[in-house]
């Protein structure tokens, strides 16, 4: 059985060497765990939405200790480093792509484009459904 997660990083790591061979590799590092971040916010928006999560300590409640004063850019922040963080060790230490890239080879579809876009396409529909509802919009 295929671990997509692998397969995803080994599509993009390898696409991004096929069109940029001279820079670094671990550049898509940084926009696709920005993406996985945003998908986190949606998620946590829809799950505020349907009063499943309440938290009076913020949107994700991770500095619980300063409240109701932390900025949602701090907190998004320190999701974003966390998700930076997890991907970096499983794909990038010790150049573990290298391998991944050897057990999972470039496919014929793109799937880091096709996961990317679909996971901005429900950060941006979970935004406006959620300004919608809750009549912000």
């Amino acid at each position: 059985m295929r671990n997509y997660y692998y397969l995803f990083w080994s599509d993009a790591v390898q696409r991004f060497i096929k069109h940029n061979p001279k820079e670094r590799v671990k550049t898509p590092l940084t926009l696709t765990s920005w993406v996985f971040t945003l998908t986190v916010l949606s998620t946590m928006l829809w799950l505020k939405y349907f009063h499943v999560y309440q938290n009076k300590f913020g949107l994700f409640g991770i500095f619980t200790t300063l409240g109701k004063k932390t900025p949602f850019i701090l907190e998004m922040g320190v999701v974003f480093l966390l998700i930076y963080i997890i991907n970096y060790v499983l794909i990038f230490w010790r150049d573990r792509y290298l391998l991944i890239i050897e057990k999972y080879p470039l496919g014929r579809f793109n799937l880091s484009v096709i996961v990317t876009m679909a996971m901005l396409a429900y950060f941006l529909f979970t935004i406006f459904l959620y300004g919608y509802l809750t009549g912000q919009m």
